[in-house]
């Protein structure tokens, strides 16, 4: 390309002394250097590149609602509940396994919607949840499989469901998460009842399967319960060495608690809801309403405890379980959110 820009440059300053067809000649060389300046300039992929980086930030700008209180679904939220108050917004990133989705939080007195932004006014609630039924730990390898950042991220969770949700900054993450922790100890302050009865099923521990009936508050956590458990079946063994499973229908495989979680919540969630998974009844319940059809009553969660080294692919009824003891890859509730 050089040597067709020298050869053009000379041409051209020795036009006057070329024949006819030297003149010619110097014609097609200048079209050629013509040609090879355009090649010389910046190339059409770094342009494209550079139109692409600035939309998708533009776009990703223009979806952040400027003043989150005026949103659409903050104000009908709010109107369902006069004495509902709106405590702030997050834009933020939430993984569990493999799977990372950006994501909107709009934290209330009583409630917390996950939505996902499909305009700048309109987002599409993902999932709805009461603050008094969620938790929050750090254990993010248990969660979440890949890297993470543990400086900006944090564990929340609600029944039944488990993810990492990672933040823009430290400060920003440390403020939501005093945020979030703040609720949760409200909204369990005005938890009627506090207690409740959990029946738990022992598995593969002794030699036999039985039950206990053991007396569960709003502040026990998987391991408490665990802890408690073993003492009333009269186990000796560590706590760390036993997961509690919860299956919450026939229709669901069960899956294991991490030992963050809140068996209250789960149970009392399944209650309020009326055995529906979530604010909303399923599309399944739906279906047979519209159709005329009988709905089934609330089913309970069913609760087992179980050493940890004896479940087995056939007890986890997933090929991937089976394949590693990662809690992250051990079946959860397939809800998205």
């Amino acid at each position: 390309m050089r040597l067709v820009v020298e050869l053009c440059d000379f041409h051209e300053s020795n036009s006057s002394f070329c024949s006819p067809r030297g003149q010619e000649c110097a014609q097609r060389l200048s079209k050629m250097k013509t040609l090879a300046q355009r090649r010389q300039s910046a190339p059409s992929l770094v342009i494209s590149k550079a139109l692409t980086r600035s939309r998708s930030t533009s776009r990703e700008s223009c979806l952040s609602p400027v003043q989150p209180e005026s949103c659409p679904l903050v104000q009908a939220f709010l109107a369902e509940c006069p004495r509902r108050l709106f405590l702030g917004h997050a834009q933020t990133q939430l993984k569990t396994g493999l799977q990372t989705q950006d994501r909107h939080l709009f934290l209330f007195s009583d409630a917390l919607l996950v939505a996902k932004a499909k305009s700048p006014t309109h987002f599409k609630v993902k999932a709805q949840v009461r603050v008094c039924e969620m938790w929050t730990a750090g254990c993010l390898d248990e969660v979440c499989e890949g890297t993470t950042s543990p400086e900006r991220s944090f564990v929340m969770g609600w029944p039944t469901c488990n993810c990492v949700a990672t933040f823009s900054s430290e400060e920003h993450k440390e403020k939501w998460l005093a945020l979030i922790k703040s609720r949760i100890i409200a909204g369990k302050g005005k938890d009627e009842p506090k207690t409740i009865p959990l029946k738990i099923f022992a598995k593969d521990i002794g030699n036999c399967a039985y039950a206990k009936t053991l007396a569960v508050s709003n502040g026990d956590s998987t391991a408490d319960v665990i802890r408690v458990a073993l003492l009333q079946f009269g186990i000796s063994g560590c706590v760390k060495d036993h997961r509690l499973w919860v299956s919450s229908s026939k229709d669901e495989p069960p899956y294991p608690l991490i030992g963050h979680e809140f068996p209250f919540s789960i149970k009392m969630s399944h209650i309020r809801d009326g055995g529906s998974s979530g604010w909303r009844r399923t599309r399944r319940r739906r279906r047979r309403r519209r159709r005329g059809g009988s709905v089934e009553g609330p089913r309970l969660p069913h609760w087992t405890a179980r050493r940890s080294c004896c479940w087995t692919s056939a007890s986890l009824q997933t090929p991937s379980a089976s394949s590693s003891s990662s809690p992250a890859k051990w079946p959860r509730d397939r809800r998205r959110f």
